[in-house]
């Protein structure tokens, strides 16, 4: 496999404090990797799982960043270092994004130590034998299809990015600046990996994953081609629990019931949808915002939908207006109309049928960390419009993606 030549590291360090990026060579998980002297195969599932919880703290602040940067969320704090993605007007030296960790909404850090993570334990796998690991090929599987969805999110949410690697001595490869595109391929291939040797679960959820990446690349033939294979009922989430800060639903953190920290953009509050349920908080934040709290995500131990049948119907919605066949693209969109109490459409066009799609993206995943690369996907601007005055101090931007940070930057001698 890819693997055993070379796996993607992060140019990271996920270390404590102030000393963060000192060390790019020093590449761990603040809590879930243990020490190389643990790296053994006995061990393989521990560390594999160990992979899947970095991707879930990732995954959950990456929901809520891109929902402030959009407009499914509204920022009701006093946190100056936050207002940047309320705004849409994100810097290359913004330190919240680029080192914090997940818990206190970093997405930068965070995903490519999920990245490292699948592909550390990948580099392991590949070196050990079946007879050493009997279940190596399933857990190759499922690292492949967790390290796939780190490189989405990444590609998804930056306006460009960095992969460095291992050579196959594990020394390190710094990686230079490449585009989304560049991104997103390389998600196929590790959505492919786990394809070629995950059990049904993993299998639909790379499917998933790879159609999605598909059509981040505007390529919907191919993204057809995998999400028609996904079962309706088929459904993966990224979990959560109320054991620790790190295992909460990070949307539950920052609105809900408990939480002031956001509210909810009137755009979602004027839908009177089912699946966007909410509810008048009826009292203002410090900073004079109107609370409304979400009802979808109801306790910190609440899933939040990964990759699901539905997501795989949409996707064939998309791809059959991109490939010019509004009638099938309209019986997708008005099942999931009924859903909204919504009556049935009829597109006579690409235009219309697009919009009638978008719509029902952002009802149906609301707040599961879509509707980001949704706008750029489909050309669209979130409010409120740049150049609108914002009560913390500025104007807003038309920013929708994250600049790649200083702090790779600095520890990356492919960078002058």
């Amino acid at each position: 496999m890819r693997h055993t030549a070379m796996v993607v590291l992060v140019g990271l360090v996920a270390a404590a404090g102030c000393d963060l990026f000192n060390n790019a060579l020093e590449v761990q998980s603040t809590s879930t990797i243990p020490a190389a002297g643990l790296e053994v195969p006995g061990n393989a599932g521990l560390l594999v799982n160990g992979a899947i919880g970095d991707f879930e703290c990732a995954a959950g602040a990456y929901a809520v960043m891109s929902g402030l940067i959009t407009d499914e969320l509204v920022d009701a704090t006093q946190t100056a270092d936050r207002y940047p993605y309320e705004l849409r007007t994100m810097l290359s030296s913004d330190r919240r994004y680029a080192v914090n960790d997940c818990v206190a909404l970093g997405v930068y850090t965070p995903l490519q130590t999920a990245r490292f993570s699948a592909a550390n334990v990948l580099s392991l796998l590949n070196g050990w034998t079946v007879a050493q690991v009997p279940a190596r090929d399933s857990l190759i599987a499922t690292a492949s299809a967790y390290e796939g969805y780190s490189l989405v999110l990444l590609g998804e949410g930056f306006c460009t990015m960095v992969v460095s690697g291992l050579d196959a001595n594990r020394q390190i490869v710094y990686g230079g600046e490449i585009s989304r595109d560049s991104v997103f391929k390389l998600a196929v291939v590790a959505f492919s990996d786990a394809i070629a040797g995950g059990n049904a679960d993993i299998v639909n959820m790379a499917r998933v994953g790879r159609a999605r990446a598909y059509l981040d690349l505007g390529q919907p033939a191919l993204a057809r081609a995998d999400a028609q294979l996904v079962p309706a009922a088929y459904l993966k989430v990224v979990s959560a629990s109320g054991i620790n800060s790190r295992r909460n639903n990070r949307v539950w953190q920052e609105n809900s019931a408990t939480s002031d920290n956001t509210s909810l953009d009137a755009v979602y509050r004027a839908m009177a949808d089912p699946r966007v349920p909410f509810a008048d908080k009826v009292k203002n934040s410090v900073t004079g915002i109107h609370l409304y709290r979400q009802l979808k995500d109801t306790s910190a131990g609440t899933s939040i939908r990964l990759a699901s049948g539905d997501e795989a119907r949409l996707i064939n919605a998309e791809a059959y207006i991109r490939m010019g066949t509004f009638g099938a693209a309209d019986s997708i969109i008005n099942s999931f109309r009924a859903r909204g109490g919504q009556g049935a459409i009829t597109s006579p066009d690409s235009a219309t049928a697009s919009d009638s799609l978008f719509d029902q993206r952002r009802r149906e995943l609301f707040l599961e960390g879509q509707h980001l690369f949704d706008l750029v996907r489909f050309g669209k601007t979130p409010g409120p419009a740049a150049g609108t005055p914002y009560a913390g101090g500025g104007v807003y931007g038309s920013q929708l993606c994250l600049p790649l940070p200083d702090v790779e930057k600095q520890n990356n001698p492919n960078f002058p």
